[in-house]
C-alpha cells in the first residue's frame, strides 16, 4: 500500500518505499523465528535468553540490511526509505491505542 502511496513521486521514492518496509518485514520476521521457532523450552531462563539472542539477532540483521540498501541501491531515496520502515514498526502501537478505543 506504501508503495502505492511513494509511486507518483516517481520509480527511486517506491522501490526505496519497498525496500524499507521489507527491512522492518524482514528484520521481525528473523526475530519471531529466533524466538518462537522449532525448540521453544519449558525453563524461563532459557526462554529470556531466546528472547535476547532474538533482539540481537534482529538488530545485527537490520543493520546488515540497511547497509546493504544504502551501498547496494543507486539511487536511493533515504526519506521514503525510512518513513516506511518507521511506519511499518509503529503500525501494531497504532493498532493497540485504536483497538482499546472501542
Amino acid at each position: 500500500m506504501l508503495l502505492g502511496w511513494y509511486w507518483p513521486s516517481g520509480w527511486t521514492a517506491a522501490y526505496s518505499a519497498l525496500t524499507g518496509g521489507m527491512i522492518a518485514t524482514l528484520a521481525n520476521a528473523w526475530f519471531a523465528f529466533k524466538v518462537l521457532g522449532p525448540r521453544q523450552s519449558d525453563e524461563p531462563a532459557a526462554a529470556l535468553r531466546g528472547f535476547y539472542w532474538g533482539e540481537l539477532n534482529k538488530i545485527l540483521f537490520t543493520c546488515a540490511m540497511f547497509v546493504a540498501a544504502f551501498v547496494l541501491i543507486r539511487p536511493v531515496n533515504a526519506a521514503a526509505l525510512l518513513a516506511v520502515y518507521f511506519f511499518v514498526h509503529m503500525t501494531p502501537a497504532a493498532v493497540n491505542v485504536l483497538s482499546r478505543r472501542k
